[in-house]
């Protein structure tokens, strides 16, 4: 009776080429998320400046209304002769300076809520990268999972050479793997079959004797 494909669970076959390339795009995306994280981190620190700035304008202005407060009601006494009628009230009303500098500490308010508003801004995207960072690390190891095969599948090869090489120099050699279940990465497994081929060779023809020395 066949093996339905839900019985054996779904496979897909994809090309070893193929994953490489996934993989090496999911580490160009790692990259340039690092590169945005300094990026932010950047744009982080001058906002710190920027606010300090602002706290600085903000104090200066306030200084430059105290100071034009006091110059215009110094000025208005010179010429007004301390009359009794004064107004102060009258003088804000017609001093450009003070209305300019109030002008400018609004302006100073405003920058200062463009400053927090691009903190918030720089804070979500902190977030959005550190879940991005999470995604592609996922991404990377569904990758590398894919490409790990077990040693199980290569032990009959070896053993079969393990008989060989026995047949070939008249001895005689049994072939015991523990630990088979274990997986390597595909690459690396194929780089170390043939080393690994040539060492129980050489273990068999060299390193055990024959059955009349035994």
């Amino acid at each position: 009776e066949p093996v339905t494909g839900a019985e054996r669970g779904d496979m897909a076959r994809v090309s070893a080429e193929l994953l490489d390339q996934l993989l090496n795009n999911a580490g160009e995306v790692s990259i340039a998320r690092a590169r945005l994280e300094q990026q932010l981190g950047s744009v982080e620190f001058n906002l710190a400046e920027l606010s300090r700035t602002v706290t600085r304008l903000k104090e200066q202005l306030r200084k430059l209304e105290i100071e034009t407060e006091a110059q215009v009601l110094h000025r208005h006494d010179q010429d007004s002769g301390h009359r009794q009628d004064f107004d102060p009230l009258e003088l804000d009303r017609y001093s450009s300076i003070q209305q300019y500098s109030r002008a400018l500490a609004e302006s100073a308010n405003d920058v200062a809520s463009l400053q927090q508003l691009l903190e918030s801004l720089v804070g979500e995207a902190q977030n959005q990268l550190q879940l991005q960072a999470r995604t592609v690390t996922e991404l990377q190891n569904g990758l590398m999972r894919t490409r790990m095969v077990s040693f199980q599948r290569h032990v009959q090869r070896l053993a079969r050479i393990v008989r060989q090489a026995a047949a070939d120099s008249g001895k005689q050699a049994e072939f015991v793997v523990e630990g088979a279940a274990g997986e390597l990465d595909r690459q690396v497994l194929e780089r170390m079959l043939p080393p690994f081929e040539h060492l129980l060779r050489n273990a068999v023809v060299h390193g055990v004797e024959t059955p009349a020395e035994r």
